[in-house]
């Protein structure tokens, strides 16, 4: 009896034996493969926060030039805006200027608006008291210079330019000769003549056929016959019209 028990023992350890070996390498299985699942993860892991760095390097670079070039943007808008401010002041400083111009301008206005509506004035009193040549063109002249130093539209310089160039042509016709066509009457009767004009000195009238030739008399306020003169004065308006050369001509003159 003795000896079975200690078989039986022997038996029971051993077999104890064998069931912590076989679970230890169990364990060491499962040890194993539980590194091997860590250090998997632990490679995603890292993997994946590369990944999330790369990212966010990329990000940085392109954030890094839209800085760069935001910037660049904001110094040409502030030069921009220094030109700007350049040629707002330049040009408040030209408003100040051009108002200050028209109150003087307002002034200069005051003094020669009515020097030359006098000057009209005086114009239209030398036609009405002159040798009555081409007056319908003359006094529409008159007519027209009134009118444009009414019109605020047009500048005090063009009024006065306007005036003095009316002036000047007043003033030719003392010292140049002409030819034209008109109306006039004498002895009751309304003939249609060409007219030859004198510098102011004469004025002197033929009908087409000769037959009548007048002069015009300042002293009588006038046209009236003149006889003897026709030779005369078809040279006279030839000479006018370009047709023969200046020459002397013997043509009356009244005396005042």
């Amino acid at each position: 009896m003795k000896l079975s028990k200690s078989y039986l023992v022997i038996f029971l350890t051993h077999t104890l034996v064998l069931a912590q070996s076989s679970e230890e390498v169990v364990d060491e299985k499962q040890l194993l493969q539980q590194a091997i699942d860590r250090e998997a993860s632990s490679s995603n892991e890292a993997a994946n926060r590369q990944e999330f760095i790369d990212n966010i390097d990329t990000q940085i670079i392109v954030l890094t030039g839209d800085i760069q070039f935001l910037s660049q943007q904001l110094d040409l808008t502030n030069i921009y805006n220094r030109q700007l401010q350049e040629l707002i002041d330049s040009q408040n400083a030209e408003i100040i200027s051009i108002n200050e111009q028209m109150v003087e301008l307002d002034k200069t206005n005051k003094g020669i608006l009515p020097t030359l509506e006098e000057m009209v004035g005086t114009l239209e009193s030398i036609i009405n008291n002159d040798t009555p040549f081409l007056l319908t063109e003359r006094k529409a002249r008159v007519v027209e210079l009134k009118d444009i130093l009414k019109q605020s539209n047009i500048s005090t310089s063009e009024k006065f330019r306007r005036v003095f160039e009316a002036y000047q042509i007043e003033n030719e016709f003392g010292r140049t000769i002409e030819s034209y066509r008109d109306e006039i009457s004498f002895d009751s009767e309304t003939y249609n003549v060409e007219v030859f004009r004198l510098g102011r000195v004469g004025l002197y009238a033929r009908t087409s056929d000769g037959r009548h030739t007048a002069m015009y008399s300042k002293k009588e306020g006038k046209w009236i016959r003149k006889k003897g003169i026709d030779n005369e004065l078809i040279i006279a308006l030839k000479i006018a019209r370009k047709e023969l050369p200046p020459s002397l001509l013997k043509l009356p003159i009244e005396r005042i």
